[in-house]
């Protein structure tokens, strides 16, 4: 396994590298026209910082996700979809080795991007409460941490989870239907029943213990054990279909 990790790291290491530097240079031309905002009484300098702020919101909450999903090294595009995944298949490494070792990878690199925007957001709210008057961002620079772990947590087992019900859709659809009409459209209904199957039952879950954030945060901590576990049911069909059914 760790020779799988090792090799998935050596392979995406230089795209992690460069999309880092990416997301740490816009977000410190965010904080330096911030603070320049607050030097100067410029309106238009005040509405360039809030641009940035908004792209780096965007790109921290968003793109950083997504990205890491869809382009990251988490992804079985490059071993279902290119010509290199037949190369994969003679390699003499288990299916289960090499899918959980993507996915590690993967979830590494997002943490990386989502640590990346931590740090600015920790910025912003500790040390940016000025910057935040003068651009007339209503902002509440208040302590909660509890809440702010719970909801770290939170984010990246939600990664997770969506890494995994991706994953399985992708080998789904190269397992079954690749050739088949329409292919590309039976793909999208297999991704959207997951994802409703998931939204259905964290709603019925949220209702079964009357849930509220404020009051039940705890509660929080069991149903991201059901997401853990859904996203260990997928990786296993997953590797199932990988070895059984997808024919490269």
């Amino acid at each position: 396994m760790l020779s799988v990790l090792k090799q998935e790291f050596k392979i995406h290491k230089k795209n992690i590298f460069i999309t880092a530097i990416i997301f740490a240079a816009i977000y410190l031309c965010t904080i330096f026209s911030m603070h320049l905002s607050g030097l100067f009484e410029s309106e238009k300098i005040q509405d360039i910082s809030a641009l940035w702020f908004g792209l780096s919101v965007g790109l921290g909450c968003i793109g950083a996700f997504f990205i890491a999903l869809f382009k990251g090294s988490g992804s079985m595009n490059d071993i279902l979809f290119k010509d290199t995944g037949y190369l994969i298949k003679t390699i003499p490494v288990s299916s289960w080795k090499l899918i959980l070792g993507k996915m590690i990878i993967g979830l590494f690199e997002f943490i990386v991007y989502f640590a990346l925007y931590l740090l600015f957001m920790t910025f912003i709210f500790h040390c940016g409460e000025e910057i935040a008057l003068a651009l007339s961002m209503d902002i509440q620079f208040n302590d909660f941490s509890r809440e702010i772990v719970v909801l770290c947590v939170g984010i990246i087992v939600l990664f997770i989870l969506i890494q995994s019900i991706l994953n399985f859709s992708f080998t789904v659809y190269t397992s079954f239907t690749k050739k088949v009409k329409y292919s590309k459209i039976i793909l999208a209904i297999i991704i959207y029943f997951l994802f409703s199957f998931v939204v259905e039952l964290t709603g019925a879950f949220l209702n079964i213990i009357d849930f509220n954030l404020i009051d039940d945060i705890l509660s929080v901590w069991i149903l991201m054990g059901i997401f853990i576990v859904i996203s260990v049911i997928l990786y296993i069909g997953t590797c199932l279909l990988y070895d059984k059914k997808v024919n490269l």
